[in-house]
């Protein structure tokens, strides 16, 4: 099952300790923030997508304020954990708290580079 947007923004909120009611000052922005951020992962999830034997993205999905409520077609390691991360961290990026946008950012790094530890190939014995 996939997350809408709204879903990654609610989470994103909750890591700043606000529900989305109290996040009405920065809601606006939130679909800019994770078109970039959905920009981003779609190697990633591209790369996800290979290991699985789907077919791949040709470009990462956009939202608006309109259509938050549209589920994203990225794989759960990005939706739940990634994207909500590096949401937080543009929230803080908005409040000058440089300190949380650098921990965030980091936790979305890391999450990016946790859903892919390797990507498996076909190996060929090249001395049989």
């Amino acid at each position: 099952m996939h997350l809408t947007a709204m879903e990654i923004f609610t989470t994103a909120c909750s890591y700043i300790s606000q529900t989305v009611e109290d996040s009405e000052d920065i809601i606006g922005f939130a679909p800019a923030w994770l078109n970039v951020l959905l920009a981003e992962c779609l190697e990633t999830e591209n790369t996800l997508r290979r290991m699985d034997g789907q077919a791949e993205l040709e470009e990462a999905p956009r939202v608006s304020g309109e259509t938050m409520s549209m589920e994203i077609p990225y794989h759960e390691a990005l939706t739940r954990i990634a994207l909500p991360y590096g949401l937080a961290s543009d929230v803080y990026r908005d409040a000058d708290d440089n300190y949380r946008v650098k921990k965030f950012r980091d936790l979305y790094i890391a999450a990016l580079e946790e859903a892919v530890r390797g990507e498996g190939e076909t190996v060929v014995d090249v001395y049989a």
